[in-house]
């Protein structure tokens, strides 16, 4: 099919920060990025790197069996 992405699937995580810019109240999001269907695909954002992780282990190993 067209749409599948090829496999083995690779993802990466990406740590950024937010907030208003030079406040203190800023605070570390990890995106989830593929480079699947276009260039530097936003996939998920979450609020730790553990659960970015679990994540991007779930992504690349879907459909792989």
């Amino acid at each position: 099919m067209a749409n599948r992405p090829p496999y083995p699937r690779e993802a990466r995580i990406v740590a950024l920060k937010k907030g208003p810019i030079g406040s203190v109240n800023t605070f570390i999001w990890y995106q989830l990025r593929s480079d699947y269907p276009h260039p530097n695909t936003l996939i998920s954002e979450h609020k730790t790197e553990n659960e970015a992780k679990n994540a991007k282990e779930q992504y690349e190993n879907e459909n792989k069996k």
